[in-house]
């Protein structure tokens, strides 16, 4: 590094920053693991913006990517996180000191996602050019008056995304029950936020009995959510909810989606709105609903920006119609509005059953997340990463 160095001539030289040396978790040759590396020290020139990492979620999208259920270039995983600016270039918004959320997908062009097709947060430190991060539209300024500690801050890109599914169901669904097959993160948010969005039942399906049950046991539900699995849904619609079942959500992981949505064409009724969360392979075809490109239907809605309405299918099993519609990403306002959300305590993250680690363990608690016994052996839905802020006063103190 030091030859490289002597060889930037000096008037550049003054326009470049040194990066400290820092931790990162990089996948490895068989990119079905991670492991920790230490990133020697480096520079970049003065038009980057520079993020000290304070938080990260760990997505079942990183875990879908290692497992090889999806496609992903990224050799540094992460999307979800919050960071402080350590640098920023003058005239790009952005001040030393503000508290940043990572809005993971390009607002132009949604094939470039942050942790996906573009190294992503799971390293001490996070540069983006100030130009590609006002285009991208990939960082969300944190309200100065937010008193959201760190770690739960790093919960409101998940929030926001469930607010955004939420919000394309009530715009054709406001006085429906939710259906929602899946009971990771994402199925615990949607569940609990229509419950105080609308005041109307949601019902939590999981897969597994015993998830079901130690999700009752171990976590605070409102009372008009409901947690089931799948061979004990019928009984509970006969005894409660199934008079409006018309609207659902789709939000398992990708290897059970096809199972998950067969589920949920089987329940609904008549006219009801699916929302799919949960992605499908882009070959993916459901024989019950034709040639519809199921995962392509996310991509009608991107962000806030690009939007349409759901798309009427009819299941050739049962004759009905469903409308389907998904998303990509978010809007700011979605993202801003979680903050809100997580501020005044609607939402937090005490409503998902999680474990906080160092970037050091984040190895580990992924292998045990990836292997089969998971089911048996954790304890929690969500991993959350708090990073060491050693080291990095020096920088924050010389920009």
């Amino acid at each position: 590094m030091a030859g490289e160095e002597a060889r930037i001539p000096p008037a550049l030289a003054e326009q470049m920053l040194r990066l400290p040396g820092h931790s990162v978790v990089l996948r490895l040759p068989d990119q079905k693991r991670v492991s920790v590396k230490h990133q020697d020290a480096s520079t970049v020139d003065d038009s980057t913006i520079v993020i000290k990492m304070l938080a990260a979620g760990v997505c079942g999208t990183d875990l879908a990517i290692l497992s090889g259920a999806r496609p992903g270039q990224a050799e540094i995983l992460g999307h979800e996180g919050v960071g402080v600016v350590a640098y920023a270039p003058q005239n790009c918004g952005l001040s030393k000191g503000t508290r940043l959320i990572i809005n993971p997908v390009h607002q132009k062009d949604p094939h470039i996602v942050i942790g996906h097709s573009r190294d992503g947060i799971f390293r001490e430190w996070f540069c983006l050019a100030a130009a590609d991060a006002d285009e991208g539209g990939f960082l969300v300024s944190c309200p100065r008056d937010c008193l959201v500690g760190d770690l739960e801050l790093a919960l409101a890109e998940p929030v926001a995304s469930a607010l955004y599914s939420l919000e394309l169901i009530r715009e054709k669904r406001t006085a429906a029950s939710l259906l929602i097959r899946g009971s990771g993160t994402m199925g615990i948010l949607t569940a609990k936020l229509w419950s105080v969005l609308t005041g109307r039942d949601a019902i939590l399906v999981s897969k597994s009995e015993a998830h079901a049950r130690w999700l009752r046991e171990h976590t605070h539900w409102p009372a008009n959510v409901h947690i089931c699995w799948t061979a004990t849904l019928p009984g509970l619609l006969g005894e409660r909810v199934s008079s409006d079942l018309k609207a659902a959500i789709l939000c398992c992981s990708r290897e059970d989606a096809p199972e998950g949505l067969g589920l949920l064409l089987d329940t609904v009724q008549d006219g009801a709105t699916i929302n799919l969360m949960a992605g499908f392979p882009a070959d993916y075809r459901e024989s019950r609903l034709g040639d519809v490109p199921l995962d392509g239907l996310r991509w009608n809605n991107i962000r806030g920006v690009n939007s349409a309405p759901p798309t009427a299918v009819v299941d050739r099993r049962g004759g009905k119609t469903v409308y389907l519609v998904g998303h990509r990403g978010t809007a700011e306002h979605h993202v801003l509005h979680a903050v809100d959300l997580l501020s005044r305590g609607v939402i937090s993250l005490a409503d998902v059953p999680h474990r906080p680690l160092t970037l050091d363990e984040l190895p580990g608690a992924v292998a045990e997340m990836l292997s089969s016994n998971a089911g048996r052996a954790v304890m929690w839905v969500k991993a959350m990463v708090a990073f060491s802020q050693r080291g990095w006063g020096e920088f924050f103190a010389d920009c």
